[in-house]
């Protein structure tokens, strides 16, 4: 089920250089919405462009949302700039969610605000007392809003080294898989910018490891009529050449997509 909901803002606040995080009071979204979904947003009321903004859900549940974001362009500004008590349109729960994950030991990897989804994932992990290890990437430490602490499986990543481990996520995954005694089963589930997450891929498809992908791409209906985030697949049968077999749409059949069924992430 999908709601068109005006939800308040409770809160908007930077939570570290440039990311805001804003939470909401909604009814009907959160008692549905799972971790990987989106929502589209209104960003405000006199939004004159023809696209709302497509943002992951980065928590849910007693009756409140938030996402987690940059300010880049102009609904992205005018959206740091809420206050409490402000009522935003917005359309959700949109596309599908983190699943497959019960029969595997995760790693869950977030580059930038790509985090919001995963930290999802990695809040709802925990109240199921699953078992995983979180990885977040950025470049560097004033970025971050998470503590580095391997001892409880979270690392961060930062460019120049400046908070734990230097370089980028892959090499993250790979210092984890050289040090760690991992179980052979391990599965990764990954949202970030198109390089970081085309680096993950090729990771996981090289070294014949599980992995989702939650592609971040424009999106501007957010239902599958605009066709306008279309993700190219690998064609399973060479006798079919229609537009659907070929194509998925990110909105409804994403954001999450199998590693080794999309062409690219760029």
């Amino acid at each position: 089920m999908i709601f068109r909901e005006k939800i308040r803002v409770i809160s908007n606040e930077e939570i570290s250089e440039g990311i805001f995080k804003t939470t909401f009071k909604s009814s009907s979204i959160s008692s549905i919405a799972l971790p990987g979904q989106f929502i589209n947003i209104l960003p405000e009321y006199n939004w004159s462009h023809v696209m709302r903004r497509p943002m992951s859900i980065a928590s849910q549940g007693n009756s409140e949302i938030s996402i987690i974001y940059k300010p880049i362009g102009d609904g992205t500004q005018i959206m740091a700039n809420w206050k409490k008590g402000d009522l935003i349109d917005v359309i959700g729960p949109l596309g599908n969610y983190w699943n497959n994950y019960k029969q595997t030991f995760p790693i869950l990897i977030g580059g930038g605000v790509g985090i919001a989804p995963i930290l999802n994932f990695h809040n709802y992990l925990n109240e199921k007392n699953i078992n995983h290890i979180l990885i977040m990437g950025a470049k560097n430490d004033r970025e971050h809003f998470l503590h580095h602490a391997p001892n409880r499986n979270i690392y961060m990543s930062t460019d120049d080294g400046s908070l734990g481990i230097k370089g980028n996520v892959v090499d993250v995954i790979k210092f984890i898989y050289k040090s760690k005694n991992l179980v052979t089963n391990t599965k990764l589930f990954s949202c970030g910018p198109p390089k970081m997450m085309e680096s993950v891929k090729t990771y996981a498809i090289d070294n014949n490891i599980l992995c989702d992908l939650a592609l971040e791409t424009i999106m501007a209906c957010g239902i599958g009529i605009c066709q306008g985030c279309t993700i190219e697949k690998h064609v399973q049968d060479s006798n079919i050449h229609s537009y659907r077999n070929r194509f998925s749409l990110a909105c409804i059949d994403g954001p999450i997509f199998n590693a080794k069924d999309i062409v690219t992430c760029m």
